[in-house]
């Protein structure tokens, strides 16, 4: 029984120790180092991995040993620390197997501990060198590059193998649309119908997907009293910009505005155009006759004039304005001859509207000629206005009282001027100690004042009146050609 106990005993020891020794052994480390590494490679601080002090590696009899190649690796007992002791054929150690390790056992005594490390050959093609950039890149400018790599080891001679890479460069948002120009200038045609396309513009983005896509809007502003977009509008996707209503050139003939071009990066960049729309004239306003001052009789012009006046002399003038511009507001005037009656001795001044005697007229001639005169403007087609004016002619003194008349009615207004600034002056020198200069004041107003009556004489008659304005026009309905 007691041989049986101490065996016993003894076997527990030896189970105990085993199972230290197992559990000693299960931690491993694992270290990497380059295929043809050279004498003095570091690998890696192995004593410190696995828990150990410096100072106890040689009283504890620390070693490394290795079945086939232990003289590939050795430990430093100074700083603890793996490394390559002399150079490592990774082909003639492995072969061409894909993995290659070196198995390494760590023994250390007292009391006894056992570590496994395993050391991998790694090959350069897999885990060592990368493509650095050597300056920034530009998608715009280069978007793809393909390059070969070459590898060389150290042996002698030396071997080498290469390999195809291909480089995409990825697009950012760093650049915003741009137009071709930073200002068009469109002519549109006035009265064009709603919705009438009247120009396209178009931004280009550098970029690329979503970076490069571009959306189009107005920039809203007021035109007048009213919004832009009241106006026109922009298709948001294809940059299309369309009238919204008729535009008139008369009410606007410049339209300015600008449209906005955003791409949809994140953020959006973006950029504007400006649109000069000039509404284009149509001939859309026929002439409109000014009416007369004076002479006017019945909706007629109702001009009297001496028998006895000689060629060229004015008898009266036809005034008339067109709402257009250009040549569709250039007026001209034609002197239309009556029907059934003798060639009447007047004509009309082609672009000045006045009419005067084609030649002297005397006791025979008809007492009253009416006159109608065609005023036409230049446009496509022409638009025209009518004018009648009543020639009457009276011996040679009932002119004068009337030109006199109406040379009365022009000054009467001066004149009573002069008399209100009289009583005026008369009321301050009343009270007032300046008698003297205000009787002056007075007389240089008195002396100032413009004749009251104008002399025609005999041989020369001509029709008197205060303004230009007074000679005489006749309203007429617009017609067309």
């Amino acid at each position: 029984m007691l041989y049986s106990r101490r065996g016993s005993l003894g076997s527990r020891l030896l189970l105990l120790w085993l199972l230290a020794y197992w559990k000693a052994g299960s931690g491993q480390l694992h270290y990497s180092i380059p295929e043809e590494a050279k004498h003095g490679t570091f690998v890696g601080r192995i004593a410190q991995d696995l828990g150990l002090e410096l100072a106890e590696l040689v009283p504890r009899l620390f070693r490394v040993a290795s079945k086939t190649h232990g003289d590939l690796l050795e430990v430093n007992l100074q700083n603890g620390i793996l490394f390559v002791n002399s150079r490592i054929d990774r082909e003639k150690l492995c072969g061409r197997s894909a993995e290659c390790s070196i198995h390494l056992e760590v023994i250390v005594d007292r009391p006894l501990q056992v570590f496994h490390v395993d050391v991998e050959l790694v090959s350069t093609f897999k885990n060592y060198y990368s493509l650095v950039l050597d300056s920034a890149l530009d998608r715009e400018t280069v978007s793809a590059y393909e390059l070969v790599v070459t590898a060389r080891d150290g042996g002698s001679p030396s071997l080498w193998a290469t390999a195809s890479v291909s480089v995409e460069v990825a697009d950012v948002n760093d650049n915003a649309p741009a137009f071709a120009q930073p200002e068009y200038t469109v002519f549109v045609k006035e009265n064009n119908p709603p919705g009438c396309h009247i120009f396209t513009v178009s931004a280009q983005d550098a970029d690329a997907q979503e970076n490069a896509l571009v959306s189009y809007s107005l920039v809203d502003r007021r035109v007048g009293d009213r919004a832009l977009s009241s106006y026109v509008s922009v298709h948001a996707e294809s940059g299309k910009v369309y009238a919204l209503q008729p535009l008139d050139h008369e009410e606007l003939e410049l339209l300015q505005f600008q449209v906005s071009a955003r791409d949809a990066g994140v953020p959006p960049l973006g950029s504007n155009v400006t649109l000069q729309v000039f509404v284009l004239d149509e001939n859309d306003n026929a002439p409109a006759l000014l009416a007369p001052r004076v002479g006017g009789i019945g909706g007629a012009v109702s001009e009297l004039v001496p028998r006895s006046v000689g060629a060229g002399h004015v008898v009266a003038k036809v005034r008339a304005v067109d709402s257009d511009s250009g040549y569709n507001a250039w007026l001209s005037y034609e002197l239309q001859p009556a029907s059934g009656s003798a060639r009447i001795p007047f004509r009309v001044g082609l672009y000045t509207g006045e009419i005067s005697t084609t030649r002297p007229l005397d006791e025979t001639e008809a007492p009253r000629h009416h006159l109608l005169v065609l005023v036409k403007d230049h446009g496509e087609p022409a638009l025209t206005a009518t004018a009648t004016v009543l020639v009457s002619l009276v011996e040679s003194g009932q002119a004068q009282k009337a030109s006199s008349r109406a040379s009365e009615g022009a000054v009467g207004p001066e004149a009573a001027l002069v008399d209100v600034n009289v009583y005026l002056i008369i009321a301050i020198c009343a009270v007032s100690s300046l008698l003297v200069l205000t009787l002056l004041l007075y007389t240089a107003l008195r002396c100032s004042a413009p004749p009251t009556e104008v002399v025609c004489t005999r041989d020369k008659p001509t029709l008197m009146c205060s303004t230009e304005e007074a000679e005489g026009v006749l309203w007429g309905r617009p017609t067309q050609d």
